[in-house]
């Protein structure tokens, strides 16, 4: 069987009547398009019938998605995101663990196959990460969904507004009348969210007139486990905290048990506000007021640009795109010592 050479981006603005980047746009499944000319690109693409890959007639291309952690409670929504995206352009999709992930495997996906591989997303990857490393010397097209810290990175990435959203959730509390607001961050003194998170913690405090307080700080680890201990770590203190922003919903669950173990009411006598917004985060008692993050929103865009990094016409790619987080407000905020409406 020979391969049937896939239009491009270009020839797909041409149809449509569009821009280049206009057709980006919606590939990698960013806003600020408007829906009548969304459809016009859509259109375009299925008439063209862009999704269909240069592999054998007949047969998908394959993305590869690399994860670090597969019991982490938020993979489902991204892996929910990836296939969507995926499927929607033509391709299949493969799972591999970080440690399962060489260059051998690599080279052998590239050959000339029913399957051969097109691009790899890798999921959170650390900072330094040998993996991309690896990508950029095969030249296999790659995209970081929400790694440790874009500064840098020789991929395309795609992540959270971590400052921006740590922002409006201790914003929230200060409105709520907290001025004693502990925070525990995710590795504040490595690169991504964790210190992304305790910047703008205190820059929030800063705005509001407030010292950052050495004594409400805790540096975790997004664990449940670092939640509780550190949790306790706050509330045990002679003047302990009327809130606490934790890094993570993880954390946020943990304080709330370390809160529960010493007969305290949340939110009457503690807020607490988490960031991710995981399933579980709806399920608590109360339920968890915390920051939503756009996980299948970024995995649809991670795709989207890996679709566009197949067309070589293509003169630059983003480097770094960051997607609007949203604060959730339930159960677990209300003004200090009263009770919740």
């Amino acid at each position: 069987m020979t391969a049937t050479p896939r239009p491009k981006i270009a020839d797909v603005a041409a149809a449509a009547g569009v821009s280049v980047p206009t057709v980006s746009k919606v590939l990698n499944g960013r806003t600020h398009v408007s829906e009548a000319t969304r459809a016009k690109v859509q259109q375009a693409l299925e008439e063209l019938d862009y999704s269909k890959r240069n592999t054998p007639a007949g047969q998908p291309g394959m993305l590869q998605l690399v994860v670090n952690n597969f019991d982490s409670p938020w993979i489902l929504e991204t892996m929910a995101g990836v296939e969507a995206a995926a499927d929607r352009l033509g391709y299949a999709v493969a799972y591999a663990r970080a440690e399962h992930a060489t260059a051998e495997r690599w080279r052998k996906l590239r050959e000339p196959s029913v399957n051969r591989l097109d691009g790899v997303l890798l999921l959170a990857p650390r900072k330094g990460s040998m993996l991309v490393t690896t990508l950029r010397t095969l030249k296999i097209p790659a995209v970081a969904i929400d790694p440790e810290g874009a500064e840098g990175l020789p991929i395309p990435s795609v992540s959270p507004a971590s400052f921006s959203g740590a922002l409006t959730a201790v914003g929230h509390l200060l409105e709520q009348g907290h001025r004693r607001i502990g925070i525990i961050t995710g590795r504040k003194h490595s690169p991504g969210h964790g210190r992304a998170r305790y910047a703008a913690y205190a820059a929030a405090l800063h705005e509001a007139g407030l010292p950052v307080l050495p004594e409400l700080v805790r540096d975790g680890d997004f664990s449940i486990e670092s939640g509780m201990r550190l949790g306790a770590d706050l509330l045990d203190l002679p003047e302990p905290p009327t809130a606490i922003f934790t890094g993570s919903d993880l954390q946020a669950m943990g304080v709330m048990n370390a809160a529960g173990q010493r007969s305290l009411r949340v939110p009457q006598d503690l807020s607490i506000v988490g960031f991710d917004d995981i399933a579980q985060a709806a399920l608590t008692s109360p339920p968890l007021t915390t920051v939503r993050q756009p996980l299948a929103q970024l995995a649809s865009m991670a795709v989207g640009i890996l679709a566009e990094q197949q067309d070589q016409q293509l003169a630059q790619l983003p480097s770094a795109l960051e997607v609007a987080t949203e604060l959730v407000v339930r159960g677990t905020t209300a003004p200090p010592g009263r009770q919740a409406p």
